[in-house]
């Protein structure tokens, strides 16, 4: 299969995966814990449903934000966006597996959202009577939970790189005659390749997961068939840029990000292994 075909084959998924997606939203996604809570003022774990599908809802709209980005050939945006996604991603997790820390996925953002709490010039979170609340906002270095630690620090880092204003993606911004252009289409393969990724580990903790309650018996079928497409796209496409960051480069600057590029790509390669 060519470059074009994986290209156009990336598309496809990402097409799906945005379908299916907002298909789950309207008939899966609703505010379990605050239904409860404003019925009988209890927080419970059921927020982590909240917060699974709210994550899953904000990202879906960001992926049809990246769909839009790819048609115009702005794939470095499509990565400032993509590391929210991630972000999504590692929060519901962490939040999945820590569900006593409520107040600081749920209550502690909505008060400081809504200026009921605010943060001081020491950096505490305080009500407006001046009291320290109990918790903190929690960091997203501090999500990365499971095999999602192999790869995190590469992966985020190398999304950091297009979130901030880091004169290392300088060459993304010049034409082949050193001038600043905004027309290149730098890699769209693997930027494809990186929000495939995300998302499927995103759609497989929120939507193919056991006793999630699907539309019906095809609906059900085709969201694990998408899923398991991904992933062999997935594995197909890593091990392309695998071997292509394994050739050898004359300049030494380039062989040590070649090296680098291709030990990520391996480490997000293998979290897909059972």
């Amino acid at each position: 299969m060519s470059i074009d075909e994986k290209i156009k084959l990336a598309d496809k998924l990402i097409n799906r995966l945005i379908f299916e997606s907002r298909n789950f939203v309207l008939y899966a996604a609703f505010q379990y814990g605050t239904h409860d809570y404003l019925l009988a003022g209890e927080k419970s774990v059921k927020f982590t449903y909240d917060f699974e599908y709210f994550t899953f809802t904000k990202s879906a709209k960001s992926l049809l934000s990246i769909r839009a980005l790819f048609k115009d050939n702005r794939n470095e945006d499509v990565l400032i966006l993509l590391r929210s996604v991630f972000e999504n991603y590692l929060s519901c997790r962490y939040f999945n597996e820590n569900d006593e820390m409520i107040d600081n996925f749920i209550f502690i953002p909505i008060g400081l959202a809504n200026r009921l709490y605010y943060f001081d010039s020491e950096g505490k979170i305080k009500d407006r009577e001046k009291n320290e609340v109990d918790g903190k906002i929690v960091e997203p270095k501090e999500f990365k939970i499971g095999k999602d630690k192999d790869y995190y620090y590469d992966f985020y880092e190398y999304l950091c790189r297009y979130a901030h204003c880091n004169y290392g993606i300088i060459n993304d911004y010049l034409d082949d005659k050193h001038c600043y252009t905004t027309e290149r289409n730098n890699n769209p393969l693997l930027a494809k390749l990186f929000v495939i990724f995300v998302f499927t580990r995103l759609f497989e903790h929120v939507v193919t997961v056991e006793g999630e309650e699907f539309l019906n018996e095809r609906t059900e079928k085709k969201c694990y068939q998408l899923v398991k497409e991904s992933i062999l796209f997935q594995n197909e496409v890593f091990a392309v840029f695998i071997e292509a960051y394994s050739k050898p480069v004359k300049n030494e600057t380039l062989r040590h990000k070649q090296k680098w590029m291709r030990e990520m790509l391996k480490k997000m390669k293998n979290i897909m292994l059972p």
